[in-house]
């Protein structure tokens, strides 16, 4: 049993808490997915090649996902997904959230959570936040392996804004780091003329920043754009610098 001046401490911290504006990290980054609920979001990417002289470059993917959540207030959620990329056949399957959602499973197939954005909380790129959360408050998070829109480095992690009615938490992530990107092609087409030249990317140091908004662990708009110098390579052309940049977006919407 507690003595009752180490209750009215822990009371005394919890008040001074409220009263700087501190509010505990897993009320707004653990996520709450409720049995039976539904969720959906909307999402696109685009990954763009800039050269003096040359057509710009751009490709473009997007789609929907909606999410039934089968086992939501389970240790390891489990949630059925029905995706659809445009202009491809639509998909489904069974999602399954564990180790607090840095490692994601489909279809019972387990690998390391390595999306730029989804539905959820991710520690394997947002590192481990302090305990409680405040507006202007940073931590770093060091992402070890090489992941969709981003090499091994160091990001900041910043509180811009908190809402303790609606459990929502708006997070700026800024980083930078060498080498390719996870599933990175490393290689595109440039126009000049009306010439298509096939070229291999040599990639530069990349910088990557934007903002996430979570409401009890659950993205609900997320923006992220990486930029990085390149060197372009081909026996026709040579060595060609160049500038590449990708994004994404990410947003929540109503379940058809």
């Amino acid at each position: 049993m507690k003595s009752p001046i180490v209750a009215l401490l822990m009371v005394f911290a919890a008040t001074s808490a409220q009263a700087l504006g501190a509010e505990s990290a897993a009320a707004y980054l653990t996520p709450a997915f409720r049995d039976g609920a539904l969720y959906a979001d909307v999402f696109s990417r685009a990954i763009a090649f800039d050269a003096a002289g040359f057509d710009g470059s751009v490709r473009r993917v997007s789609g929907s996902a909606i999410y039934h959540s089968i086992t939501g207030a389970a240790a390891h959620p489990r949630l059925r997904i029905d995706y659809h990329y445009d202009g491809r056949p639509p998909g489904d399957g069974i999602v399954e959230f564990r180790d607090d959602g840095a490692t994601s499973c489909f279809d019972g197939k387990c690998t390391p959570n390595t999306d730029a954005s989804g539905l959820a909380w991710n520690p394997r790129l947002w590192g481990r936040p302090p305990g409680t959360l405040r507006v202007g408050q940073s931590w770093i998070a060091d992402i070890a392996a090489p992941w969709e829109l981003g090499t091994p480095g160091r990001q900041t992690v910043t509180v811009i804004a908190l809402d303790p009615v609606s459990h929502s938490v708006t997070l700026k992530r800024e980083g930078d780091g060498d080498g390719a990107y996870l599933d990175d092609p490393l290689e595109t087409i440039l126009v000049r003329d009306g010439h298509s030249y096939s070229v291999t990317v040599q990639p530069g140091r990349s910088h990557w920043y934007g903002y996430t908004t979570f409401r009890a662990g659950v993205v609900v708009s997320d923006e992220l754009m990486v930029e990085r110098p390149v060197i372009l390579v081909s026996g026709q052309l040579g060595r060609i610098a160049a500038r590449q940049r990708e994004y994404i977006l990410l947003d929540a919407m109503p379940p058809a």
